[in-house]
């Protein structure tokens, strides 16, 4: 199964693995797409808006900033 924006966790997990050393403070929308292209599996076909973009971005954020080290999902993000 490909993964696609809407996978907003499976995202963010992948795109932690391919580049845990990101600053996620100051990534733009352009990378985000550009790295996501380059995920095994991603079909980008559906162009992301701004809040799938945003989802990701804070998703990717609760994995690089866990305390334990576990994932927090995406929805449990303020």
């Amino acid at each position: 199964m490909a993964l696609n924006w809407s996978d907003v966790d499976e995202l963010a997990e992948a795109l932690e693995k391919l580049y845990p050393q990101t600053d996620l403070s100051v990534l733009e929308y352009d990378e985000l797409r550009k790295m996501a292209a380059g995920i095994d599996g991603f079909d980008g076909s559906d162009e992301p808006d701004d809040d799938d973009m945003e989802s990701v971005i804070r998703a990717w954020i609760g994995i690089q900033f866990s305390e334990d080290g576990e994932k927090i999902p995406s929805e449990n993000i303020d």
